[in-house]
């Protein structure tokens, strides 16, 4: 007999995220936690075996979909295990994928004891929301807004 046992799909700080973002959006985006790659992105051309592996077995941390389920927008949830050298090839890779698929990608960061840090792909833009007094909440809510209205 196989022994398995439910698994929590996300952490304690993934879980915040999530909450967090629900407020951002409202009703008209569905998140969705823990989508890998190949679910939202359709393969259309050959990619080296390294990169066709990882489109296979990633996840993204969060995708943002509209009301018909057309995906908007990935949110990374950033810690310092995504410091080390191998983590950052992964995020590249992860980026590079998304960005042929056309679909944005920002990064979460929590940093300095309640500061969290919401920035592009290319680190152009970036907001910093503190969460203990909601300042700037206004500015990372138009932030994640208008990633979710690109087309």
């Amino acid at each position: 007999m196989i022994a398995l046992t439910p698994k929590r799909l996300v952490n304690v700080y993934e879980e915040r995220m999530l909450e967090f973002l629900k407020t951002c959006l409202g009703n008209g985006y569905m998140i969705n936690p823990q989508v890998s790659l190949s679910q939202i992105c359709e393969l259309k051309s050959n990619l080296s075996l390294e990169l066709k592996n990882f489109y296979f077995t990633s996840n993204v941390d969060a995708l943002i979909t509209d009301s018909s389920y057309q995906p908007r927008l990935v949110v990374e949830f950033q810690s310092h295990y995504h410091d080390s050298e191998s983590a950052r090839k992964r995020d590249s890779k992860k980026a590079c994928l998304l960005a042929a698929a056309q679909i944005p990608l920002i990064y979460s960061r929590l940093k300095d004891c309640g500061l969290l840090h919401l920035f592009d792909s290319d680190n152009d833009n970036e907001i910093i929301l503190n969460l203990f007094t909601g300042e700037s909440f206004d500015s990372a809510q138009a932030f994640i807004k208008s990633y979710c209205q690109y087309s």
